[in-house]
């Protein structure tokens, strides 16, 4: 059985209304028209901000606009300066070379104010200029009117290295007639220096034998047409070669030829003679280059080297000092050991040797006391010593001779801390040929590292006798001495640099924290327990420089009948500035008994 829905009974027309009225009706009785809308009002804040964006957008549109109808339009349609240059981009340093710059106003409208600013390397030396300028390579050419053009020539030669990369570069400003404001454009010449005007060659011997003369030959040519000034010429020898003669002679106190002059063309030459010392072999490189000098700046303008194969001659020696051929440091007071070895390659026996070791300074004097000197064999006038008619050598044989040269302790004012030692050997007949032959050693240059002289003493007592310590001496168990510990040096020689003196403090003494040095700085670290004195330069005429600090100890019942150690072995450290060698020394431990202290002497014991 089904069940019929009601049906809903239809509304009047009067009783919608009536309840539109019941919903919609406002507080005055009326009811609103809903046949159309209204918006709210607006805030004034919302319509400021509104017309603000509006008229920013409207300014930024024509900021666009005018760059592209300015830039675009006037510019790119309307080209207005065209510059271009014209010179060499690889050039020869020493030949004369030009560079012009052209400029040309190529728009419709006129240019007010153009001014050029030519800025060259320091390599460029300008000979002329065309036009020539108001000012330091500046030109004001002033107004340009459309289709109109100029030029400016400058003219000049590189003095620079070979090979190198140059640049020349002008800045025009200007102003076209219709524009207040100022453009620059920048034009930049790039020059390449790969060759010189001035040639060089370099000959000498293929092969040559040690202590035989050799002769080396320098070609320096102009090959422009224009003079060139202020030549360098630097040679590099091996250091197994003694140059015995040069024309034209160097300059003395110089290493290298000078050349004030050279016309175009011209050809000048340098003739070197030598020879290769005893201890030269194999293949030697010799080198010759050739510079332009401007302003004490050298620039290279070509190098030329050349290889020259040294042989071994009848007779081989070679100069020992202290185990080495080479230069060396050494101390004062120390004994040289130097031992002159020479031996016989030939098939022949060699006779009637001599050799002749001359030692030499620039003050004439040297530093080797004489009298202890062990000459072996030898004599000896002034700082020269001969061994004449030495024993004949057999075939493939050698022989040696030693001897032994103290340094003096202590210099005197004036006297020479650098000297060289120089042997040279004559040999006379070899088998049945008799032909004088002298074949020298390379020379050894020898420097004396600086005085110093390190002291360390503990005191209880001034050396007056005044009390400078404190508590009970000879120190007694449970109770506090303390002493003050002093480090010095000495030095007089070379200026020292990077000093540093260093000591470690036992557990059982006490750092009091009371310090002096003459220069320099002491510090503790109390978790190393180290103590450091650190001086950066100690110049040579200061002589002397002094720190001291003070400690304490306080001794226990297992103390007693000794001496406390009070420090560590203090170590010294510095380096030479002259010589460039590092300095060290290591003195003994410091203790109570303090031996240096006449008042404290037999009251250093720990007592009860």
């Amino acid at each position: 059985m089904s069940t019929r829905r009601p049906i809903p009974k239809r509304r009047s027309a009067r009783e919608i209304r009536r309840q539109l009225r019941s919903i919609y009706e406002g507080d005055d009785g009326r009811v609103p028209d809903l046949s159309k809308l209204e918006r709210g009002e607006r805030s004034r804040l919302t319509r400021f901000l509104l017309k603000t964006i509006g008229l920013l957008a409207v300014l930024s549109l024509i900021a666009w606009v005018g760059f592209f109808v300015f830039t675009k339009g006037l510019f790119q349609e309307s080209e207005t300066l065209r510059l271009t240059t014209e010179g060499p981009e690889e050039v020869k340093a020493g030949e004369e070379v030009s560079y012009t710059f052209r400029y040309e106003n190529a728009g419709d409208v006129p240019i007010a104010a153009l001014v050029m600013k030519l800025t060259v390397p320091s390599t460029f030396h300008v000979y002329s200029r065309t036009p020539e300028p108001e000012g330091n390579l500046e030109w004001t050419i002033g107004s340009l009117s459309a289709g109109s053009d100029g030029a400016i020539t400058v003219t000049g030669v590189f003095l620079a290295e070979v090979p190198s990369s140059q640049r020349l570069q002008a800045l025009f400003t200007y102003k076209p007639a219709n524009f207040s404001s100022d453009f620059q454009d920048i034009l930049t010449q790039k020059v390449e220096v790969t060759d010189s005007v001035v040639a060089l060659s370099f000959t000498g011997p293929e092969k040559a034998l040690a202590g035989d003369a050799s002769e080396y030959v320098v070609n320096i040519q102009n090959t422009g047409s224009d003079p060139v000034y202020n030549l360098r010429i630097i040679p590099t020898f091996p250091t197994d070669f003694t140059t015995t003669n040069a024309q034209p002679a160097m300059t003395e106190g110089q290493s290298y030829w000078v050349i004030d002059a050279l016309e175009g063309g011209e050809l000048s030459a340098i003739t070197i003679e030598g020879a290769y010392t005893s201890t030269a072999s194999g293949e030697q490189t010799l080198a010759i280059a050739a510079a332009f000098v401007d302003q004490d700046l050298v620039y290279v303008q070509s190098v030329q080297e050349l290889l020259t194969d040294v042989l071994g001659g009848s007779i081989s020696f070679s100069v020992i000092v202290n185990g080495s051929n080479q230069s060396q440091t050494a101390d004062l007071g120390e004994t040289l050991r130097v031992s002159l070895d020479y031996a016989n390659q030939s098939k022949e026996t060699a006779r009637d040797m001599s050799f002749a070791m001359t030692l030499a300074s620039e003050e004439g004097t040297v530093p080797v006391d004489w009298s202890k000197a062990n000459l072996g064999g030898g004599t000896r006038a002034g700082n020269e010593v001969r061994w004449e008619h030495l024993p004949e050598l057999a075939p493939e044989s050698a022989s040696v001779i030693d001897l032994s040269l103290p340094i003096y302790a202590v210099l005197d004012p004036g006297e020479a801390d650098t000297f060289t030692i120089a042997v040279v050997l004559t040999l006379n007949k070899v088998g049945t040929i008799t032909s004088t032959r002298t074949l020298d050693a390379t020379p050894i240059l020898i420097t004396l590292n600086s005085d110093v002289s390190v002291n360390v003493q503990a005191r209880y007592y001034a050396e007056s006798g005044s009390v400078i310590g404190s508590g009970p001496i000879p120190p007694r168990v449970g109770q506090t001495t303390s002493y003050r510990v002093y480090w010095n040096l000495s030095n007089s020689l070379h200026t020292i640099q990077d000093v540093r003196m260093t000591a470690t403090l036992p557990q059982d003494v006490a750092w009091l924290e009371s310090t002096d040095t003459d220069i320099g700085t002491i510090s503790y670290n109390a978790t190393t327990r180290q103590i450091t004195w650190t001086i950066p330069k100690l110049l040579a005429e200061l002589a002397h420089a002094g720190a001291w600090f003070e400690i304490a100890i306080s001794p226990d019942s297992g103390d007693v009948g000794r001496f406390m150690k009070l420090t560590s072995t203090t170590s010294f450290e510095a380096k030479d500035s002259s010589t460039n060698e590092s300095l060290s020394e290591s003195l003994s431990e410091l203790t109570s008994e303090l031996p240096d202290d006449a008042f404290a002497l037999g009251k250093g014991v720990v007592i009860n």
